[in-house]
């Protein structure tokens, strides 16, 4: 039987069908094979940068539990893959991993996956399922930009941190429940359109931008650590009819309700700084620029 030899590596090449990978110093460098089904060598520690960039006819990849680390990249574009069981030994996975992988529906975060990198799994329209670690601390940006069939997330406690878009434009999320202490949401689930209820936990001190043009919106529970509503931080929530402010609410930043049209009623703390902007174009903006002093004044 031929044998290849890459980087010092021989696999047997065996018929055209067969895998072939290219391997160096227990690291999976590139898969240069056509097959829909491949299992990765047992033995292989990482998989590196753009190993199955664009496999495009890759449907399921078994990876053996002695693989650690997943580097940027390493699947994205990988269209029709459906099937990936991340190992428990995996503690690192990198930007853009499934990015673009648009058949992939469901994924389970193993325990040693302390971050979602910036853009893991953008992308990816048909993603319904996350199955997040609990020891999950940051979900970094766009991490799952425009994965459209996701309907609810709950975001885990130990969660500090999410980056901006990190869920924008998924359109058919209609719940989110974020128990995390993360001090700033900032543009975090903009343009979520099917956004209807969102339940928020103590520990947020601001909210910037953060629900713009969620026009499904209906319920938001502030938690009473909130500061500061920043700009835009709910316009064009066109569904929003009423909102209640905790005591803690010390600013309203310009556009924090702009277009709100079905915004009839409002709840504010007795001491606020507010921008005369904040509620304009909602039914409630001349009467509330009458009770509430603006910055401006």
């Amino acid at each position: 039987m031929p044998q290849l030899k890459i980087f010092g590596t021989v696999y047997d090449r065996g018929s055209e069908h067969e895998p072939v990978f290219q391997i160096t110093d227990s690291k999976l460098i590139r898969y240069t094979g056509q097959d829909e089904a491949v299992t990765v060598p047992d033995g292989v520690t990482e998989i590196c940068w753009d190993a199955f960039l664009n496999c495009k006819q890759l449907r399921s990849v078994q990876i053996p539990d002695s693989v650690r680390i997943i580097r940027s990249n390493a699947f994205r574009g990988c269209e029709s893959l459906t099937d990936i069981s991340l190992p428990d030994s995996l503690t690192h996975i990198g930007t853009g991993i499934f990015c673009g992988c648009t058949a992939l529906r469901s994924i389970t975060l193993p325990e040693g996956i302390t971050v979602i990198p910036d853009g893991a799994f953008a992308a990816c329209p048909n993603l319904s399922e996350i199955h997040f670690s609990d020891q999950i601390t940051k979900i970094g940006m766009h991490a799952f930009l425009r994965c459209s069939a996701l309907t609810e997330i709950v975001i885990p406690e130990k969660v500090t941190e999410i980056g901006r878009h990190a869920f924008g434009s998924c359109e058919h999320l209609a719940k989110v429940t974020v128990k995390g202490e993360i001090p700033y949401l900032f543009m975090v689930f903009s343009n979520c359109t099917g956004l209807k209820e969102v339940i928020l936990s103590p520990g947020i001190r601001e909210i910037t931008c953060a629900f713009e043009n969620c026009t499904s919106l209906v319920s938001a529970v502030i938690p009473d650590t909130v500061k500061k509503i920043g700009w835009s931080a709910f316009s064009g929530c066109s569904s929003l009819t009423h909102i209640t402010l905790p005591d803690s609410v010390r600013e309203i930043d310009s556009g924090a309700f702009e277009d709100c049209v079905s915004l009839t009623e409002v709840e504010l703390p007795s001491e606020v700084k507010c921008d005369s902007s904040a509620f304009l174009n909602t039914p409630v903006a001349a009467r509330f620029q009458e009770a509430v002093p603006s910055e401006d004044a």
